[in-house]
């Protein structure tokens, strides 16, 4: 998932609180993201457990957000819990609660989950799961490093911290630099 889809998911929240569920009408654009169509190698969310979502807080810090379709929650994954108060993050976090399942009904792949559709969903940032940087201005690695990790079911804290976080930059220069990286 990219930016361009949070800042689509953000502005239709904000019309949604303001006309309710039952008028809204919701951008195609973000469904057509869940159906894997808008995206160069998007696959359908139907086909995934985990979606990872980069999310930029204040314009100040990435996190990684993981929206987990089989548990029907999401998991922010926060390299700097300091930073931002848990009341803050749930600022940030809520549209996706609500958003997304109202998006997956919209879908129409995954009326399995039921009731799981028709409310918000929860959410949690477990600190104690994520590397936690001493330093600013490596959170954007830091949430690459961590979606990285999540994906392959690494464990996060013992593969990732500050001394091997410029390792990490350099690398994935590279990898964008000759094209290698995947998605």
């Amino acid at each position: 998932m990219n930016d361009i889809f949070c800042q689509q998911l953000m502005g239709n929240f904000l019309e949604y609180k303001r006309q309710g569920r039952k008028i809204f009408v919701l951008n195609a654009d973000l469904v057509d993201y869940v159906k894997g169509k808008k995206l160069q190698r998007g696959r359908p969310w139907s086909k995934c457990k985990v979606v990872y979502v980069p999310l930029n807080i204040n314009c100040k810090h990435w996190v990684a957000l993981l929206i987990d379709l089989v548990n029907c929650s999401l998991i922010v994954l926060d390299n700097d819990g300091r930073l931002t108060k848990s009341d803050d993050m749930g600022d940030h976090v809520r549209p996706f609660c609500v958003m997304i399942p109202f998006i997956l009904q919209k879908a129409n792949k995954f009326k399995h989950l039921g009731q799981q559709l028709t409310r918000p969903w929860s959410w949690r940032r477990p600190l104690d799961m994520c590397a936690q940087s001493r330093r600013s201005g490596d959170c954007g690695i830091y949430m690459l490093k961590h979606i990285e990790l999540h994906s392959m079911g690494l464990p996060l804290i013992e593969n990732m911290n500050d001394e091997n976080v410029e390792y990490h930059r350099r690398r994935y220069a590279i990898e964008i630099f000759d094209g290698s990286m995947e998605p």
